[in-house]
């Protein structure tokens, strides 16, 4: 999968990872999207779940 991300979002992104509260690009992503799937659930049949949780490091 390919996101096209505005230039602050990539920033805000990679100020994430460099922190150190998170590992990595998509861990980012993963917590951010995880508020939007408990407001809004997939629907659909076949809808696959993620098999890990991630939870930012704490300080």
């Amino acid at each position: 999968m390919t996101v096209s991300l505005t230039p602050e979002l990539r920033r805000y992104i990679e100020a994430q990872v460099a922190s150190g509260r998170y590992q990595t690009a998509s861990e980012v992503v993963q917590a951010g999207l995880q508020p939007l799937t408990m407001l809004d659930p997939p629907h659909h049949p076949g809808h696959a779940t993620a098999d890990t949780t991630i939870f930012p490091k704490k300080a």
